[in-house]
């Protein structure tokens, strides 16, 4: 009885990863070759034009994150500009499985970030002729992932709250609130800066430990990303 109804629910989250990867294709093979192609491309104009290959692997890392980041809200408001919203209530998949289905294709999709990251930094560093470590390369990948997964479970609940638009401008001000936030602590306590400084170089020196620790609190933060979401998805009526 357990193993049947574990075939169903991979079943239906699976359906649900099909269905969210449909979405995504639906503007078209082109928009989604461009997609995956800006970054690496952008990499190698910034790497051909003299850029270091620090500004480089900031770049690319802050490029992927935002992009795959815009490909979360874009699902949801994929929903909403095409009154797709309602194949919700009629595919049968109940809305916890849509929830984790959610959730297991923005993971593929982060992995795939990762990847972007690891290869343009490759790429960066044959033009410009600077050999890149192995494990540094991994380094910037798993952080991107890790980046990624953690900013996707703390705006999901906002997106199944509100519409992809309030949404956005609720996050928009929560990050203002945390800039804002950041810059009084910097004024108010003299030695905020440096503490920061010191907790970036500890977690240089020791990336395995600090790669483990983001991971648990990426578990951590999907697991209770995912209550919170079906408690405000449950109670909707589609």
């Amino acid at each position: 009885m357990n193993t049947t109804a574990n075939a169903n629910a991979m079943t239906a989250i699976l359906r649900q990863i099909s269905l969210d990867w449909n979405r995504t294709i639906s503007y078209g093979r082109s928009y989604l070759a461009i997609f995956f192609a800006y970054a690496p491309g952008f990499t190698c104009l910034m790497a051909a034009t003299g850029s270091t290959l620090d500004s480089v692997a900031g770049a690319v890392i802050g490029g992927a994150a935002s992009g795959f980041l815009m490909l979360n809200i874009t699902l949801f408001s994929y929903e909403q500009m095409n009154n797709h919203h309602w194949m919700n209530g009629i595919v049968p998949i109940n809305r916890n499985h849509q929830i984790l289905g959610r959730f297991a294709f923005l993971i593929v999709c982060d992995l795939v970030a990762g990847l972007e990251v690891a290869v343009s930094i490759a790429c960066a560093s044959i033009i410009m002729h600077e050999p890149v470590k192995v494990t540094d390369a991994i380094g910037f990948a798993a952080m991107t992932v890790l980046t990624l997964v953690l900013l996707n479970t703390i705006v999901q609940p906002f997106l199944y709250r509100f519409s992809p638009y309030r949404a956005m401008a609720a996050i928009i001000l929560s990050i203002g609130v945390i800039v804002g936030t950041v810059i009084g602590l910097r004024k108010a306590l003299p030695e905020f800066e440096k503490t920061v400084e010191q907790l970036a170089e500890a977690i240089s020196r020791h990336q395995a430990i600090a790669l483990a620790a983001f991971l648990i609190i990426d578990v951590l933060a999907l697991a209770f990303s995912s209550k919170i979401s079906l408690h405000i998805y449950g109670s909707k009526d589609i």
